[in-house]
């Protein structure tokens, strides 16, 4: 597929002022005689899922609380790794594992060191975007964007050349029904709305899900849990729990507070919380931007990322399984490539196959593929590689924790000067 037609100002606007929306910020403004950057964030401040809010429910303009963070969450992957590979802070070896307040300041500290506030209008919705196609050549689309000023209530339409979008994955949860769930008279919530683990004091919970989040919170809730259920239908783990946590089965129906598992199994609990995922969203996409969304599949998209009928729109950051900071370091590059005429897409039918790749409980997982996929998009601009502690460092973390979700969070991280030698230390 050809490469976009170039222009001396290519207008482009970014949807939310998160991690990812800062990166994408960062790599405009270095070329602001090419691109005029535009972000849209409806938060009164930067951070994104970043910022812990005690509140849950709805924020200050009546819209859902957008991050998911809980007080003591602490990340599942080394600060060194957290880094974006262009901005080197945060380095603590012991503990590996930081703070949210740890990342949210290296965040601040990133907008801050590449003056990226000048670019973000806070406390703004995007409500629809909509292609103007203005012949049949998709390089001359550009996109109308209906845009809300929270604090006036104006509305207003701005015209841009391109979007990318950066609103994140982790606010819309996702909770599946399981029968006489009305019966319960028990405490329940999902995980989006969890925040401290001090009112489960002498409670028994279930915890459904025994993802990073389902895993983390029962460990953080058996300090004052009486039992902790840890209830989902994977592989058993091979890991040390506390005392008082137990793997179970699923759960197949619940009647009052008997909980019914796959296994015909009868837990009697008092809790329940669903640690069972998010619901990917992109509400202010029009019909004509032809982008679907089947069972957390983002379709049709080349890489996880470019919009195949609309390829001057991307979507950063749908990946899982994957180190956050430095994907969006080289999908943003990436896109920001293909409008500079550096990169050309392939055909239509190779993008499509591509696409049809996905699928499955995880259609946009990663894993041990995050390597080839970075480089993929470095090698296509002309970027310097993920240095390779990163890969090394995060299997060495990750075999870790497969064997001890107890202790893998305290462990000592460093990284030798030849960048290449990893140590990590319980």
């Amino acid at each position: 597929m050809a490469a976009i037609t170039s222009r001396k100002k290519i207008r482009i606007c970014v949807i939310g002022a998160g991690a990812a929306g800062l990166c994408a910020a960062r790599h405009l403004s270095r070329d602001l005689e090419k691109f005029e950057a535009a972000v849209f964030e409806q938060d009164a401040t930067i951070g994104g899922t970043w910022i812990y809010n005690d509140n849950i429910s709805i924020d200050n303009n009546n819209y859902p609380i957008h991050t998911s963070m809980y007080k003591n969450l602490r990340t599942n992957i080394p600060l060194k790794l957290m880094n974006f590979p262009d901005f080197q802070l945060m380095d603590q070896k012991r503990p590996s594992c930081g703070t949210h307040e740890q990342v949210l300041n290296y965040l601040h500290d990133y907008a801050n060191h590449f003056q990226l506030l000048q670019y973000i209008q806070f406390n703004t919705k995007i409500q629809s975007i909509k292609p103007q196609m203005n012949s049949e050549n998709w390089q001359q689309t550009t996109f109308k964007v209906t845009i809300e000023h929270l604090n006036t209530q104006i509305i207003e339409d701005q015209i841009f050349d391109a979007i990318i979008i950066c609103n994140g994955h982790f606010s819309t949860p996702k909770i599946p029904v399981i029968i006489g769930i009305e019966t319960f008279s028990g405490d329940s919530m999902h995980s989006h709305d969890y925040r401290t683990p001090e009112k489960y004091e002498n409670k028994i919970v279930i915890i459904l899900g025994a993802g990073f989040s389902g895993i983390d919170i029962g460990v953080e809730i058996s300090d004052y849990a009486q039992h902790v259920y840890l209830s989902h239908n994977n592989s058993r783990l091979i890991t040390v729990l506390p005392l008082n946590m137990t793997e179970v089965q699923g759960i197949e129906s619940i009647n009052g507070n008997n909980f019914i598992l796959n296994d015909g199994t009868i837990i009697i609990a008092d809790a329940l919380i669903y640690c069972t995922g998010y619901h990917i969203t992109l509400p202010f996409l029009t019909d004509e931007c032809r982008i679907k969304v089947i069972d957390n599949r983002v379709t049709p998209l080349y890489k996880h990322l470019i919009n195949i009928e609309h390829p001057k729109m991307a979507i950063i950051g749908l990946p899982s399984h994957s180190i956050p900071f430095p994907l969006f370091h080289y999908q943003v590059q990436y896109f920001l490539g293909l409008l500079l005429n550096r990169v050309n897409l392939p055909s239509k039918d190779k993008m499509l196959e591509d696409d049809n790749l996905n699928g499955g409980k995880y259609p946009h997982k990663l894993g041990q593929n995050q390597w080839d996929y970075n480089n993929y998009f470095a090698n296509a601009v002309g970027v310097d590689k993920l240095p390779i502690f990163y890969e090394i460092g995060y299997n060495a973390v990750y075999s870790i924790r497969l064997t001890n979700v107890l202790q893998y969070k305290d462990t000592e991280f460093i990284v030798e000067d030849d960048g290449e030698t990893v140590h990590v230390n319980i």
